[in-house]
């Protein structure tokens, strides 16, 4: 019924949107004059409000005091300033021998820079509003002891009092005049800074277009073709291949980069310090828990997940390396690629060595040879010219790469057991990467080295993130299981239930979270994960100006993304909590009380943001939130009555889903617990649908609430000769042996003595599960009547007594 309540909602949900996106996004005029006290002091308060202005005073030129904070910022801005306007270089864009990797060393390096201006803008930011408060408290003070003082003047002609009044007032006018000098200072420094974010800006900004010219090149011919010899270097090369070695290139490649890591490093010292932190953790969970296992003494491993969490409990190092550093990368706004590579490269040959465990061995070779392209590929970085090697190498990485794939889908075709998670995907990806390698060979081959270039690198990023991310998945899903694993009130049903769940809820939802991850990572491979983003802003800044109202594409646009993602993700958090697996994990009724509430908070929070996002001011709202409660209050009543009987059913638990409830004459077990409404379904298969207020104000049978303990009674006859206490004992036995009857407390048989006929009447009471009361009635009905024919006990003969009519006149 949710989905009813969610339809019927959407009209009311976008009318209230559209009429207040306008009127939201209308441009707000913002007063610069600051309010005055209007209000003088009364002559009674006037010794109080002297002894608190003197102590207001001495707090005022304590805060007014110089910040060292702001001093140091200034310093620094004062000293940094020359050496950032250095780093301004027009030529070095326009240079042909500039290839992308120096743009991205230098984009890093601006956006380092900004990274830190904006903490400092921040902090200057804190004072400036500080200073302006202090001086809206000042100037406020100073209006009302002028206005004091002109007020008394008229009445007392006391020149103490007026004395008084104009040192108060002169002390405030020092303090205003500190205030603005302050504050004149904070601007300066503002000032400062704001010049240089707006330089670095710019140089950013041509940086973006230096690298999409040099993106352009990639459909050029910049190489001779293959076949024709003695080519020489392309015009702007500043290394020649004749003055030095490839050993010498490759060692002053290693120089630069390492110049730019530990740069990079130091710059990054506190980002790095908590990366450390969250590896050290990590690892120290996976030893843990590894040592906790051991302990348990657990034997025989037969689940799948069970297998791969032990190995990778066994592995702790391969996998703080592998997935720790995966993760830990986002910690970084952006990296220089000496920075990245060395990440990749850990990551890379810790996956190479753990990955094979989990999936098998047949995937080593393809790994290893992945492993092996991306050296080489740091390998040409290194070397950093466009020379005869270096297209050499991109030609052989290209084939080396064509039959890593081809060998990579054969070994997934050969054990799709193994890789059943990502089988199709990779099958149909792999071909498309494959004939994108031809195409990088043809056009290394005929002189497009750039297109070739680019098209390997691509290839080669996408592939390797692939399995890294396949990588990161097993192990997250290992984690989750773990967790549930540790927790002593974690029997083995429960276990066994959450892994058999695992297979068909959680693990999707992480293959799909490693999907977006690995489409990320792809995009940026490619380099065009910037272009989308550019697109999608400039896209979302469209305009439309209707009276005097504006309409704003990206505040409709944000408005229906977060709507319907909080619809996703709430019918989503739904399916969890009502599954049977988090039914069995949890406590009974919790789950589905959970669902429920999730869902109303989910869905509150989402329209919040999405109006929030939009640009609505939900100050505005309160006329028509008004209106929507008169309507309500007359319209709605049983929809808000429901609304809350949903609340309170969620609160309180008094049914819960899996119930056998009866209630107005209908008997069945509930299989729903809406916002409005609640299910059941009937034991003729009908489902019924029941308001949440009649569940709530009428009488409402739980056969389940408690337990599922039910007692059932069978009666049973005999002919008036059986012996009474031979039947109870027959009786209690049967239903003893029983095995879906309770042992506690025993089955008990009455004697209720002779009926109307003359037989004797016996009825037998044992307690069973609800659900398997009607097979144990049928089974134990069936045993009597055979036990009773084994020991010739008869059924009572029917007596018919025929009167006739001669001898009704006898």
């Amino acid at each position: 019924m949710i989905d009813k309540f969610y339809s019927s909602n959407y009209f009311l949900l976008f009318i209230l949107f559209f009429s207040f996106a306008g009127i939201a996004q209308e441009q707000e005029v913002v007063s610069d004059s600051t309010s005055v006290s209007k209000e003088s002091i009364a002559i009674g308060d006037i010794s109080e409000e002297s002894e608190k202005l003197g102590q207001e005073l001495l707090k005022l030129k304590s805060a007014l005091d110089k910040n060292e904070r702001v001093l140091e910022i200034d310093s620094i801005i004062t000293l940094k300033t020359p050496e950032i306007l250095k780093l301004v270089d027009t030529v070095f864009l326009k240079r042909e021998d500039v290839t992308l990797r120096d743009l991205k060393v230098r984009k890093v390096e601006w956006t380092n820079y900004k990274a830190v201006l904006s903490e400092h803008q921040s902090t200057i930011k804190d004072r400036s509003e500080e200073i302006s408060k202090i001086i809206n408290d000042v100037f406020s003070d100073l209006n009302k002891w002028e206005l004091t003082k002109k007020e008394l003047a008229d009445r007392s002609e006391s020149k103490d009092m007026e004395e008084s009044f104009d040192r108060a007032i002169s002390s405030l006018e020092e303090i205003l005049k500190a205030a603005h000098l302050r504050l004149d200072d904070v601007f300066s420094t503002q000032k400062k800074i704001t010049e240089l974010v707006l330089v670095i800006d710019s140089e950013i900004s041509n940086i973006e277009f230096a690298e999409n010219q040099r993106r352009k090149d990639y459909f050029v011919f910049d190489k001779k073709p293959i076949w024709e010899k003695g080519e020489k270097l392309m015009l702007g090369d500043s290394i020649s291949v004749n003055s030095l070695s490839s050993y010498q290139l490759l060692k002053e490649g290693i120089k630069e980069n390492k110049k730019q890591f530990l740069e990079f490093f130091h710059l990054n010292i506190k980002t790095a310090i908590l990366q450390i932190i969250f590896l050290v953790l990590f690892l120290a969970f996976l030893i843990t828990a590894n040592i906790k296992w051991n302990k348990e003494e657990i034997l025989s491993l037969k689940n799948p997940i069970e297998i791969q969490a032990k190995t990778i409990l066994v592995n702790p190092i391969l996998t703080t390396l592998s997935v720790g550093f995966l993760v830990t990368a986002f910690f970084y706004d952006s990296m220089v690629p000496a920075y990245a590579e060395f990440h990749v490269f850990v990551i890379l040959f810790t996956t190479v060595l753990l990955l094979p465990k989990l999936t098998g061995k047949g995937i080593r070779n393809f790994l290893w040879l992945l492993f092996v392209i991306y050296t080489i590929t740091i390998f040409e970085a290194f070397i950093g010219v466009k020379a005869n090697l270096v297209r050499n190498l991109s030609l052989f990485t290209s084939l080396l790469l064509l039959v890593s794939l081809y060998m990579g889908r054969k070994t997934v075709s050969q054990y799709p057991e193994n890789f059943s998670q990502i089988l199709r995907p990779f099958k149909l990806i792999s071909v498309l990467y494959m004939a994108l390698l031809v195409l990088s060979i043809i056009a290394n081959i005929i002189g497009m080295f750039g297109l070739s270039a680019y098209l390997t690198k691509a290839v080669m990023v996408s592939a390797i993130f692939a399995f890294v991310v396949y990588l990161s998945t097993k192990v997250f899903i290992s984690i989750f299981i773990l967790i549930f694993k540790f927790r002593t009130t974690t029997n083995i049903q429960t276990l066994t239930t959450l892994i058999n769940a695992t297979h068909h809820r959680i693990r999707p939802l992480f293959n799909f979270m490693g999907f977006v991850v690995w489409l990320l990572f792809t995009l940026r491979g490619f380099e065009i994960y910037d272009y989308i983003i550019n697109s999608y802003n400039e896209i979302i800044a469209l305009e439309w100006q209707i009276g005097e109202m504006t309409i704003s594409l990206g505040g409709m646009l944000a408005f229906a993304g977060i709507f319907i993602i909080t619809l996703i993700l709430s019918k989503l958090a739904a399916a969890i909590f009502q599954d049977e697996w988090m039914v069995n994990v949890l406590p009974r009724g919790i789950a589905p009380a959970i669902s429920l509430v999730l869902r109303i908070v989910m869905i509150v929070i989402g329209l919040y943001a999405g109006f929030t996002a939009a640009g609505v001011d939900l100050s505005k709202l309160g006329f028509i939130l008004g209106a929507l409660g008169v309507g309500i209050g007359f319209g709605l009543q049983n929809v808000v009555l429901n609304f809350v009987s949903g609340l309170i059913l969620a609160f309180e638990r008094p049914i819960n889903i899996g119930d056998t409830i009866e209630v107005d004459m209908e008997m069945g077990v509930v299989t729903n617990i809406g916002v409005r409404s609640s299910n059941i379904r009937a034991y003729s298969g009908a489902e019924v649908i029941i308001p949440n207020g009649d569940l709530i104000s009428k009488k409402v049978v739980n056969w389940t609430l408690s337990n599922r303990n039910r007692r059932s009674n069978v009666a049973m006859k005999t002919s008036p000769d059986a012996d009474p206490e031979r039947v109870i004992a027959l009786f209690n036995e049967i239903a003893l042996n029983h095995p879906r009857t309770s042992a506690i407390p025993e089955p008990q048989t009455y004697f209720h003595g002779y009926g109307p006929d003359g037989n004797l009447n016996f009825s037998l009471m044992y307690w069973t599960t609800f659900s398997d009361t009607l097979n144990t009635d049928n089974d134990i009905a069936l045993q009597i009547f055979k036990k009773l024919k084994e020991e010739d006990i008869d059924a009572p003969a029917p007596v018919r007594r025929i009167v006739t009519e001669e001898r009704k006149k006898g």
